[in-house]
């Protein structure tokens, strides 16, 4: 018990449904003792930088997810396991995101198995025991494999048993394992009034018109390892498999990173050895064959930090623009820090000469500054 893992949590970033910051989740996580949450709020990823940041402070590993709905109105939970299971989650919200009004979104079962790879699936989120959510769960099951999960929750309401056994009745004839996945909707229970009046506030009607649209009871706090021991104590493989899900979710958002659209390239070239070339090639214009030694190492130096930030294919873009403008008699100048750079000078982007100044190149580009560089260009209007 004490290794289980929250699957299903929304934070305020689940807009007037939870009432949580996602810190507080984190923050809550690591006071119970807890190794691992997930985040996962309706439609989108919003909330995970900011859990992110908290998490790695703590040491509470964060799994990065989303609640998916579907045209039919069924939910899904969907746990990223590597980057391209997180790239196939953010196409899904996206299309969902395209079709429907602001604040809305809603896919359909084709393309959740579509993008299922990379993924780990909960079904049984939201279930009404209707023909469809059976056909969902078979879909799932081919398109997943043994990535899906049928997911039960508890939170003491009248409905809770028949859902359940319905979940399991479907996960038997399938051969599907069942994990433990309440609900969670704030940190701590204290937060169910406001909950309450984020939900009226969605539905656009007096709290007190709302009846049984609220929850019923203040158990969608993120639980206690404690509490889970009396509430699933018929089950406790089912809350152990909650640390089975966590293990096979490696994602972190530390690996995403801004990838720039590769160039038009000669056959076998790289963006760097293009960029490379067309540098040196400047270099002579501009100097003839007697580049000077300082320069000649400035732009070694350049070229190097340029690579190893992975810049090149926006230094042969910014190339291509001034190219363009210069062959049709464009006027195209670049300025700013930019004209610290020789290698900016030797695309014909700056008319700086390196070899008559002082530069300091960092000022445009440095390692410890770890952002992209920005090049200004004037062109006439």
């Amino acid at each position: 018990m004490d290794a289980f893992v929250p699957l299903w949590c929304k934070s305020n970033y689940s807009f007037l449904e939870g009432a949580s910051h996602p810190e507080e989740l984190v923050e809550r996580a690591h006071e119970l003792g807890l190794r691992a949450l997930a985040l996962t709020d309706r439609d989108g990823v919003f909330g995970l930088p900011r859990a992110l940041v908290r998490a790695e402070e703590l040491g509470i590993d964060l799994i990065s997810g989303a609640q998916v709905t579907l045209l039919d109105g069924s939910l899904l939970v969907l746990l990223a396991q590597d980057r391209a299971g997180y790239g196939n989650l953010c196409r899904l919200l996206s299309k969902g995101r395209q079709r429907c009004e602001k604040g809305q979104s809603a896919v359909t079962q084709d393309e959740v198995c579509t993008h299922a790879s990379g993924l780990i699936a909960l079904w049984g989120c939201n279930v009404a025991q209707r023909p469809q959510d059976a056909a969902l769960f078979g879909a799932l099951r081919e398109a997943f494999g043994d990535r899906l999960y049928a997911a039960i929750a508890r939170h003491q309401r009248a409905a809770d048993g028949e859902r359940e056994a319905f979940v399991r009745a479907h996960a038997a004839r399938l051969g599907v394992p069942v994990v433990a996945a309440n609900e969670v909707l704030y940190h701590v229970p204290a937060r169910r009034r406001l909950q309450d009046v984020l939900t009226a506030i969605r539905l656009g009607r007096p709290l007190a018109e709302c009846g049984r649209v609220l929850c019923a009871n203040d158990s969608h706090g993120l639980p206690a390892p404690r509490a889970l021991r009396t509430l699933f104590a018929d089950d406790v493989a089912a809350v152990a498999r909650t640390a089975e899900v966590a293990a096979r979710c490696r994602f972190s958002l530390r690996e995403i990173r801004y990838r720039y659209p590769s160039e038009r390239l000669p056959d076998g070239t790289t963006s760097a050895q293009w960029l490379r070339t067309l540098t040196l090639e400047g270099a002579r214009r501009r100097y003839g064959d007697a580049v000077p030694d300082a320069v000649a190492a400035q732009i070694e130096k350049e070229l190097a930090l340029i690579e190893e930030l992975d810049y090149p294919g926006y230094f042969l873009t910014m190339h291509e623009i001034v190219a363009f403008c210069h062959e049709r008699g464009i006027l195209c100048q670049g300025r700013g820090s930019a004209a610290n750079s020789a290698v900016c000078f030797c695309l014909g982007i700056t008319a700086v000469d390196p070899a008559r100044i002082d530069l300091l190149f960092e000022r445009f580009l440095s390692r410890e500054r770890a952002e992209p560089p920005d090049i200004d260009l004037d062109i006439e209007h």
